[in-house]
């Protein structure tokens, strides 16, 4: 499939998500970082459980590898959180029930495709926030650090599956991909019922 059309076809998606995330503020602080990681582990949390049990027979060892969750749980400790956000608050019913109809390996990529994009611009994330709140590279910021100088490989990689998808699975990979970049910004926007909290530095 064309993967300019996906990336095209989903552009307004994209920014609408990343609107959703407040890390390049010049204000940004300590508490306000450590509410935007509990917000990302949530649907990470509940992209991982259900890659999982979703990922084609061929895919998965690959899948395996990809989990990020942990990062993030890791992260959130790193920064003084009390605990990874409660497992009630995971959205694993949305992503369950709101997958789109079509082929199951043009679904599972479409997904896909939202989670290994927000690598890419995790780098620059890293680095922001290292800067602002006085991080040491990988210590509270693991999750954006991405795959590091693996990432750019592992998503061309990725975006090999997707080419070799016949051009009939293009419209199911798209709107696969417009309901997960829906259940992030969704996942940001849902405040996290006050369970994490700093501890004294």
């Amino acid at each position: 499939m064309d993967t300019l059309r996906l990336r095209q076809a989903t552009a307004s998606d994209h920014a609408g998500t990343e609107d959703t995330v407040p890390l390049m503020s010049p204000a940004l602080t300590r508490e306000q970082y450590v509410d935007v990681l509990g917000r990302f582990y949530r649907i990470v949390r509940a992209w991982d459980a259900w890659a999982d049990t979703h990922a084609p027979e061929d895919l998965r060892a690959m899948v395996a590898g990809r989990r990020r969750a942990s990062l993030l749980a890791d992260d959130l400790k790193t920064m003084g959180a009390s605990s990874p956000v409660s497992d009630d608050e995971v959205p694993h019913e949305s992503m369950a029930t709101t997958a789109v109809a079509g082929d199951p390996r043009a679904v599972f990529l479409g997904r896909m495709y939202v989670m290994e994009g927000s690598t890419l611009g995790g780098q620059l994330l890293a680095r922001h926030v290292e800067q602002q709140l006085g991080l040491e590279p990988g210590l509270g910021d693991s999750y954006f650090a991405g795959y590091g100088d693996h990432t750019g490989q592992r998503w061309k990689e990725f975006k090999a599956l997707l080419e070799v998808l016949p051009e009939e699975d293009a419209d199911t990979v798209i709107a696969s991909a417009k309901n997960m970049f829906f259940l992030f910004g969704e996942s940001m926007r849902n405040s996290i019922t006050p369970k994490n909290s700093l501890s004294a530095r």
